[in-house]
């Protein structure tokens, strides 16, 4: 035993210690900054006992279930039953939404002290009721109580996204983010009512007993409903057109929520539907996963690439780690159909290892990006640079998170990709040519989107931190960032760092849901083997490997400050001279000779001009008197670019829904004949049908 506490009292204390969050920032002003950072505090709290629950649940194998039924014993209690219980499915995202959640909260006693100027305590409040809402989601063992806690979920996450409600883009973006998290809600009710009419029961375990006799036409019926209702919150291409707009829209610590734990609640809805309840399928759920995922990771990478505004630009970069999870999820189908459960262990692997860590490199670099928009008063990267001198924090945990992000060892996010193309890899093995050749694509897909987020970052990072600043407002920037947001993002990239160096310590936490999911345990080989040529680990236990591994790089790093505090000594005793740069002639360098977002994005926009179809306007104004087109005295240039899917699929519907509406609101005429009317003719209707199609007498 890790606990001798029992679950149902850390469930009991995290609950309470969020409700006092919730309950603190009501309890004052709206602009209390003191109650929203003690509001925050105690979700700090909970996030804590959060993680200690769920490190109990993976590694020591505590559980709970915690039912309540209907008052008077109807035939419709079962329906209405609220049921609450763990597994180790629900144990890893609980702990996903703990830690991240909590590092979080710590930057937010900084964050809402110096950064948020509306109705901090407020949003303190919200924030709490926010992390309990998705806790209750992860938590819930019965239909009712999901869809229960998943409305409260969307309907506090808009509230959070509305909250600096004054910009009139800001209140667009929150109806977007309602009207797709209600249709993706409707699709989520369709697969429950199927699989609760199919199996007769409520309670997901049971599900999972009884899926298996319903008929193949049903079966895909719930999964085409839960990858459209799941993978519309998760941000998944085609479904994913409210992210761009709301996570920039919300605060950055509310972003930083969003974009690393709440929408792989989505991801986890995958799992428990498709992967605990119906299980083994035809292979082509996988296929349709493995290409949906592959399409988001390359149209969100190539979106990213072209946006100015740096938290759009990272919203397009979660819309591509959606992407690559939803692979390394269709690949887990895949070999699960063809009956390999060790590969499809793997895969799997991958994708959960990669939802931990999108989590934790996501939300590092939305924090980030919110202590310099805060500090700058702006989102467009054209009016940043330099903001390393007086943010060196922030700006070394942004790029932590911009390598983690790109794949680059030593951080997290290359285990986790180089764990997908192992599995990738290993669809060689299986013998199907049509499996070899999907698999050959997906792997070019994800080096390809890899390499494109590695070039993406490079702008994200050096044209907001580097070089000199473009603005008077980036050039004013004289203080880091608060302790407080510094210490959650050094929390954050802490762990990219730790399961980066040593990924075995942490495998123990998905053994059970791989085992529960795919009948197989952790894979039997290494990929990991460049940090130790010692077998692998057993799960959960840091042995030799591990410490040989930790050891390795601590040595290292050792040599590396010897060495460079050695030099430092020896350069102490040269005298320094300071000469002015020789710059070819010139004056001092400007901002006008750095690269800039654009410049930077130019040569992709030409190379993907097939997918941006950018349009090019100039203006030239020329010198008098001088000969035409010789001389300018200026000239501008910009560009633009087309987003299809928005352009010529989203909103052409919209305006169809748009006139459909006031064609039918024309028949509320204010006019008590017509109502009459209306009444008249549904009751004939009625009797109609009742008569044909209900019978009538005995």
């Amino acid at each position: 035993m890790i606990y001798p506490t029992a679950p149902e009292a850390l469930l009991e204390a995290m609950l309470a210690a969020m409700l006092s969050g919730v309950i603190t920032g009501l309890l004052g002003r709206a602009d209390s900054r003191r109650m929203a950072r003690v509001s925050f505090a105690f979700s700090v709290l909970g996030c804590a006992l959060m993680a200690a629950l769920a490190l109990g649940i993976l590694l020591d194998g505590m559980s709970f279930s915690l039912a309540a039924g209907v008052p008077g014993g109807t035939s419709a209690s079962p329906l209405l039953a609220v049921s609450f219980s763990s597994d180790p499915l629900s144990g890893l995202f609980l702990f996903l939404l703990g830690f991240v959640g909590g590092a979080i909260s710590v930057a937010s006693l900084g964050y809402v002290d110096r950064y948020v100027h509306e109705r901090p305590a407020t949003l303190a409040s919200f924030f709490a009721l926010f992390l309990a809402t998705m806790a209750l989601v992860v938590l819930a063992g019965t239909v009712f109580a999901f869809l229960l806690a998943w409305e409260a979920m969307t309907l506090v996450s808009y509230f959070l996204v509305v909250h600096e409600h004054s910009a009139w883009e800001v209140r667009r973006a929150g109806l977007t983010y309602l009207v797709m998290s209600h249709a993706a809600a409707a699709a989520i009710l369709v697969s429950m009512i199927l699989l609760s009419i199919g199996t007769g029961t409520t309670s997901f375990a049971q599900m999972a007993t009884l899926a298996g006799g319903l008929s193949p036409l049903v079966r895909d019926c719930v999964f085409l409903a839960a990858v459209i209702g799941f993978g519309t919150k998760a941000g998944l291409v085609p479904f994913h057109i409210w992210l761009p707009e709301a996570h920039p829209s919300a605060p950055s610590n509310v972003s930083a929520l969003m974009s690393g734990v709440m929408i792989k609640i989505g991801v986890f809805g995958v799992l428990r539907i498709v992967f605990q309840v119906l299980g083994v399928g035809p292979d082509w759920w996988g296929f349709l996963l493995l290409a949906l995922g592959g399409l988001s990771a390359i149209v969100g990478v190539l979106n990213a690439i072209a946006q100015h505004d740096l938290k759009r630009l990272l919203a397009f970069h979660s819309v591509e780690n959606i992407g690559i999870i939803f692979m390394g999820l269709g690949a887990a189908l895949v070999f699960l159909s063809l009956g390999s459960s060790v590969l499809a262990a793997l895969a799997l692997l991958a994708a959960v290892l990669h939802t931990l860590n999108h989590g934790l490199f996501k939300a590092l670099l939305f924090l980030g990006a919110g202590a310099v928009v805060g500090a700058t008063g702006t989102r467009d990267m054209e009016k940043m640079g330099g903001v390393v001198r007086a943010m060196p924090g922030v700006a070394l945990g942004f790029l932590v998170g911009a390598m983690a992000i790109s794949a680059l060892p030593p951080f997290n996010g290359f285990v986790s990709e180089w764990l997908l193309f192992q599995a990738f890899f290993g669809a060689f093995a299986t013998g199907s040519l049509s499996t070899e050749i999907a698999f050959t694509v997906a792997a070019a897909t994800l080096a390809l989107a890899s390499g494109l987020a590695a070039y993406c970052f490079v702008k994200a990072f050096g044209v907001t931190f580097l070089a000199r600043p473009r603005s008077s407002a980036a050039a004013e920037v004289s203080e880091d960032a608060p302790g407080s947001m510094r210490g959650g993002m050094a929390l954050l990239a802490g762990a990219c760092l730790a399961i980066g160096v040593v990924p075995s310590l942490f495998l123990g936490l998905f053994e059970g849901t791989l085992r529960e999911l795919t009948g197989a345990g952790l894979p039997s080989y290494s990929p990991w083997a460049w940090l130790s040529s010692l077998p692998r680990p057993a799960p959960g236990s840091p042995d030799a490997g591990g410490t040989i591994a930790f050891g390795i790089v601590a040595v290292l790093l050792a040599v590396g400050i010897v060495a460079a505090w050695g030099f430092r000594r020896i350069g102490a005793k040269a005298p320094a001279e300071s000469v002015p740069m020789w710059d070819c002639g010139m004056d001092a360098p400007s901002a006008r000779m750095e690269y800039t977002a654009s410049g930077y994005a130019q040569p992709m926009l030409r190379v993907f001009s097939a997918f941006y179809r950018p349009q090019q306007h100039s203006a030239l104004t020329e010198l008098g008197g001088a000969r035409p087109g010789v001389l300018a005295k200026t000239q501008e240039f910009e560009t633009e670019v087309e987003y299809p899917l928005v352009e010529r699929g989203y909103n052409p519907l919209a305006d169809g829904f748009f006139s459909l509406a006031r064609r039918v609101g024309r028949l509320q005429s204010g006019g008590i004949h017509a109502y009459l009317a209306y009444m008249i003719l549904t009751l004939v209707v009625l009797l109609i049908a009742v008569r044909f199609f209900g019978g009538v007498g005995p």
